[in-house]
This record gives C-alpha cells, sequence and structure tokens, in this order.
C-alpha cells in the first residue's frame, strides 16, 4: 500500500490538470459574461434611443394638433374629464333607478346601451337626461301651501 504523501504525489498531476481545465473554463465563462453584459448595454441603449425617438415623435405629433387631440391623448386630462363627467352620470343613474325601481347596476347598464343605441357618449346622455328631468321638474307647477290648505279649511268652515 502507498503511503498516504505517495498517494498525494500520484493523484497531483491529476488535480492539476482538472484545475487548469477549471480555470480555462472559468476564464472562457468570464469572458462570455463581458460579453454578454456588452451585449446587454448595447440593447439597452438602443431601447433608451428608441423610446426618446417615440417620445419626439409623439411630442411632435401633439404639437401638430389641437389642444382638444393633446387632451385627449393626456392621461390626466382624461381623468379629470371623467371626473367631471362623473356627477351627472350618477344624477342620470340615480333619476332612471328612481324612474323604473331597478337597481344600480341594471340603470347603469340601461345608460350604457342606450348611448350605444343612439351613438351618443354616455355622459352626453346622461346630461341629457338630468337636463330633461330638470326642466319637467320646473315646468311643474308646484303646489301653493295656501291653496292647499284652503280647500281644508272651507270644508271645515262648512261642517262647523
Amino acid at each position: 500500500m502507498l503511503a498516504p504523501n505517495a498517494l498525494m504525489d500520484s493523484q497531483q498531476p491529476e488535480v492539476y490538470a482538472r484545475a487548469r481545465d477549471a480555470r480555462k473554463q472559468s476564464q472562457v465563462l468570464a469572458e462570455q459574461l463581458r460579453a454578454a453584459r456588452r451585449d446587454t448595454a448595447v440593447i439597452l441603449q438602443l431601447i433608451r434611443n428608441a423610446r426618446d425617438q417615440a417620445e419626439q415623435v409623439h411630442e411632435l405629433w401633439l404639437t401638430a394638433h389641437p389642444d382638444a387631440d393633446r387632451l385627449r391623448y393626456s392621461a390626466h386630462a382624461r381623468l379629470q374629464a371623467r371626473l367631471k363627467s362623473m356627477p351627472v352620470i350618477e344624477q342620470a343613474k340615480g333619476i332612471i333607478m328612481a324612474q323604473s325601481g331597478w337597481p344600480e347596476d341594471r340603470a347603469f347598464d340601461a345608460l350604457r346601451r342606450a348611448s350605444q343605441r343612439e351613438n351618443m357618449k354616455l355622459r352626453d346622455l346622461a346630461a341629457k337626461i338630468v337636463a330633461k328631468t330638470a326642466q319637467a321638474a320646473f315646468d311643474e307647477p308646484e303646489p301653493d301651501p295656501a291653496r292647499a290648505a284652503l280647500p281644508a279649511a272651507t270644508g271645515e268652515l262648512a261642517h262647523a
């Protein structure tokens, strides 16, 4: 049997060979990593350039169109328009619910379907419903409290 040092001495060339192979492989992998990082940096720069170019095209397009179009494509403006039209839509929905006795979701669905059928924006249809209802309420003569009390009072006087 070989002594422990002799065993290690006999395995040394093999260990060194494996270490050299591992070092060569790590150098190859390190070079591949550097190449991948360079490629990634190039691709990232191309993406940034494309994004900047798209923003420039978008700005040019916005300057070539009237303000109404600019507002239509602004997320902030769309949100503000939605917040502005929401109360009138809610009022129209409430009117439909009161007149038909439907729940909220059914009233909104009916409003949405009518908007599509009439080829009219939902907010415009809602404003039309609210205005028509307000006008109808305004046109109805309010009962005069004195006149309402008059028949009852005359009836009481007649019985007395």
